[in-house]
């Protein structure tokens, strides 16, 4: 009798570790999924431009601008750059190459002038005033006429100057971005705004008027957006810190194309000749890069995509221990919304947390997205992410797909709808009134030319039923109408669009196999005791 009490207890016993055990496990492994929205609270309501004045007084013809007229709603930035940008890129094949004997940065100071009251003018108190590091930046908008900066703020000896600019965290890397492939100015603040209410972190940014300063002489540049860099940081994408003496360590790489400013990773995809993008290291930064920790880092992201693209049921089903799902499913339903097919081969960022799971993001890069390709116009009755790298595997399980479902039905009831979107957009728009007219007056020799020259964006004619379109537009609130028709037609499309997607599932994942285990062998431990009891 005292035998089989002992057999009972420790049957007993032994069960409640297997539970406690299973739920350490559980939460150990979700620990690093829990959303913390640190960029969301950033975006509120646009105040409506209530200038009723000439909104280019001030500006003359040349664009030089008289600082004791002009005057703004948005934020003001002026650069002082000591000398002239250098040209420090060739592009060939697709290969970005940074020309080795040149150096990319100049310096210069930046002012930044940002009123309460809302209205700011070039003779107002700065609030900010530093030193900086500038270059230019970009790809495909690297040779555009208006170009787009990235920022260093420094101090005495060239020491990092960290700035809270506009209230978006305190930083010393910032992005000037013009891209002047976006005609209506907002399609970058329109999904990074939405974005940000969406996924853990998405860029902040705050629009703003530029002038270059020369010899007290200054000259209106255009409507800007100054945004945060994709970094480290506690504001930015929140990482555990990286230490050269460890060999695991958490890290930030980019899928894109080849570039020398970053460590390129010969991961399994490429080797195995199953993706044609690069993987680049952005986080440890190349000065606290080790040759171990980028082993691991090569190593960790080679066995996920393994995993991924592996044909083999058992080793593909493990999947998600590997990736965190809830933010590839948000980052699919973003740029899918957007029309954003850039996302998943260009600018992709993925980011992992030591001992965590592999995420997708921040999103990035939307100045073509919204039909707003050069090539051709996009069809708003398809879905193209489904073919990404990563996603063309991961649609293949229904669970996944009936994830993207549930959570597309969610935001198209919170922010992917029309009232919303339109909403956002004629906010903006009422902002940038007289901005947007200046800019206009800027660029119009951009913005009106439907030439095709080096230097412009000009999206391509394409023939119809024998007659050539035109595609090119020369006003701005035809650019709106134009975001929202696209965005009205594919929104209303995306949800039978992924009920298609399921009909070609292969696979269905559900509780990972060691929880499967915990739970079969928890109700044997529990059965036992129970027929033993039944027995006396």
């Amino acid at each position: 009798m005292n035998a089989k009490r002992e057999c009972i207890v420790f049957f007993a016993v032994a069960s409640v570790l297997v539970c406690f055990f299973s739920v350490l496990i559980y939460y150990i492994d979700r620990k690093d999924t829990k959303v913390v929205q640190i960029s969301a609270a950033y975006y509120t309501d646009l105040p409506a431009d209530t200038y009723e004045g000439d909104p280019l007084a001030g500006i003359g013809e040349d664009f030089v601008t008289d600082p004791a007229v002009f005057s703004g709603n948005l934020p003001l930035i002026v650069l002082n750059i000591d000398t002239e940008l250098p040209e420090y890129k060739t592009f060939k094949l697709g290969y970005e190459m940074v020309l080795t004997d040149v150096d990319p940065w100049t310096t210069g100071k930046i002012t930044v002038y940002d009123n309460p009251s809302g209205i700011n003018s070039l003779s107002d108190q700065p609030v900010i005033i530093s030193d900086i590091r500038i270059k230019k930046r970009g790809h495909t908008s690297y040779d555009f006429d208006k170009p787009q900066y990235y920022i260093k703020l420094t101090m005495d000896g060239g020491l990092d100057n960290p700035q809270n600019i506009f209230g978006m965290g305190t930083d010393d890397s910032w992005i000037l971005g013009g891209n002047m492939a976006d005609k209506s100015m907002m399609r970058n603040y329109l999904a990074y705004r939405v974005s940000a209410q969406i996924m853990e972190y998405a860029p902040r940014c705050a629009f703003c008027e530029v002038f270059t300063e020369a010899d007290g002489v200054y000259t209106y540049q255009g409507v800007y957006l100054m945004e945060e860099s994709i970094r480290r940081s506690e504001s930015r994408v929140q990482l555990d810190e990286s230490k050269k003496d460890e060999v695991y360590t958490s890290y930030l790489v980019r899928r894109d194309r080849f570039t020398n400013f970053d460590t390129m990773l010969d991961t399994y995809a490429r080797l195995e000749g199953l993706s044609d993008e690069w993987i680049g290291v952005k986080y440890p930064a190349v000065s606290r890069q080790t040759e171990d920790n980028l082993v691991y880092i090569e190593e960790d992201f080679s066995r996920i995509e393994r995993i991924l693209l592996s044909d083999k049921p058992s080793m593909y089903k493990s999947y998600p221990r590997y990736v965190d799902t809830d933010s590839f499913v948000d980052y699919f339903l973003i740029n899918e919304y957007f029309g954003n097919y850039d996302a998943g081969e260009h600018s992709t960022y993925m980011y992992k947390n030591t001992w965590g799971r592999l995420k997708i993001g921040p999103v990035w890069d939307f100045d073509q997205a919204m039909n707003n390709s050069v090539v051709d116009e996009t069809d708003p009755y398809t879905l193209a992410m489904q073919d990404k790298e990563f996603y063309e595997k991961l649609v293949l399980d229904s669970t996944f797909v009936n994830q993207l479902k549930e959570r597309y039905s969610y935001l198209r009831s919170v922010y992917l709808n029309d009232d919303y979107i339109g909403g956002v957009i004629d906010e903006t728009s009422d902002y940038l009134r007289s901005a947007r007219a200046r800019e206009w007056y800027r660029w119009a020799g951009d913005y009106l030319d439907d030439s095709g020259r080096f230097g412009t964006y000009s999206l391509r004619d394409y023939e119809k039923e024998g007659i050539t379109i035109s595609r090119f537009n020369d006003d701005y609130d035809q650019e709106l109408y134009n975001i929202k028709t696209y965005l009205s037609l594919h929104g209303a499309t995306i949800q039978s669009e992924l009920t298609k997607l399921a009909e070609g599932c292969e696979y269905t994942t559900g509780l990972k196999g060691e929880m499967t285990m915990m739970f079969l062998i928890t109700c044997v431990l529990f059965a036992v005791p129970s027929i033993l009891i039944n027995r006396k």
